[in-house]
């Protein structure tokens, strides 16, 4: 037999196989090629009996490499062989994805609300995202993230996510204390696509403008076709995100909402003022742009912002903001209400 006239190198290039083929099959732990199989039963006439009942007893496919590659290999269009592959395998990680949520059901009383009053998550979500998320496209590979140092919208945010995606979203807390709370989801990813064509709000650092008006731009022109009560979450969630109010020492009241997007700024006058809503674009000279968002000072846009639930319950000040660090932005905007209210009292008395 080969074995016992030629080396182990040798007996692997005899067989036209790899030695670590050679070394499976020594240790019975993977069959050989048919054609292999072949060449050492030519070798030895002593063979023809045990030839002719393996080939009687096994299965036509005995002996191919798992995973198809001998198949792969000969194919005339491979990409359609790994466009099954892929195919399957996502297929087996969404199949995953169902027993792993099954195990997680998180519960929040804010997303809860939002489905009592009749209000689109989908939207809600891409709100969330318009301001401080983000949409990435690698090849087949499409990633939502939510970035946030807020208890309240990391929960809601995952929530959302949970609610709408098929997958469990994953959290990790950055250097800087900042959670991301993403998942991986191609169907998802393209329902939010079909809202806005994009969610990069500004250039990546290092891009130019005009690289980056060339792409396709954030828009919330969607917001156009839906419900009352889904325009006033999506809006809450949005100041929510990016949004602050501060009360200066004159009682000056400004409501403000972070945008350095010209479009979108626009466009957010426009969906304000459909709730009475009254502001003016900032201006920001540093900013690539030269606009840093929308500056509210009229009362009654203020007291109408109220009137639609305000900012979310529970969501905080942050660090930013040395004076009011901590502090409920609902607390401080109902503060400024009546501080404004308690100011017109007395000039009427």
């Amino acid at each position: 037999m080969l074995l016992n006239t030629l080396s182990f190198v040798q007996t692997a290039q005899s067989l036209n196989i790899s030695r670590t083929t050679l070394r499976h099959w020594l240790g019975e732990t993977r069959t050989l090629p048919k054609d292999a199989f072949s060449i050492m039963c030519d070798s030895n006439p002593k063979l023809k009996v045990y030839r002719r009942h393996i080939l009687s007893e096994l299965p036509e496919n005995w002996g191919q490499i798992k995973g198809g590659k001998n198949k792969a290999s000969l194919t005339q269009d491979l990409n359609k062989v790994l466009i099954r592959v892929r195919a399957m395998k996502e297929e087996k990680r969404k199949s995953s994805a169902l027993v792993s949520k099954r195990k997680i059901r998180p519960i929040n009383s804010i997303l809860a609300e939002i489905h009592n009053e009749g209000a689109d998550p989908l939207i809600v979500l891409a709100m969330g995202l318009i301001t401080d998320g983000s949409l990435t496209i690698s090849g087949n590979s499409y990633r939502i993230c939510y970035y946030t140092k807020d208890q309240v919208l990391r929960r809601l945010s995952k929530a959302l996510l949970y609610n709408l995606s098929l997958f469990v979203p994953s959290e990790a807390k950055t250097k800087k204390k900042v959670y991301a709370i993403r998942v991986t989801d191609a169907d998802l990813a393209k329902k939010l696509l079909a809202l806005s064509p994009s969610y990069k709000t500004s250039p990546y650092h290092g891009q130019t403008k005009a690289s980056y008006l060339a792409e396709p731009q954030p828009s919330i022109k969607f917001l156009g076709g839906c419900n009352q009560k889904t325009l006033q979450w999506g809006i809450r969630f949005a100041f929510s995100a990016d949004g602050s109010i501060s009360i200066s020492k004159n009682n000056v009241i400004e409501l403000n909402l972070s945008c350095y997007n010209p479009t979108l700024c626009h466009e957010w006058l426009k969906v304000l003022k459909k709730f009475e809503i009254s502001g003016h674009i900032g201006n920001d000279r540093t900013g690539w742009a030269g606009v840093k968002g929308i500056r509210i000072y009229d009362a009654n846009s203020i007291r109408n912002f109220a009137k639609i639930g305000g900012f979310i319950n529970g969501v905080r000040i942050s660090g930013k903001s040395k004076r009011y660090k901590g502090l409920a932005k609902n607390k401080l905007l109902n503060q400024a209400i009546r501080a404004r209210s308690s100011a017109w009292s007395a000039a009427f008395d």
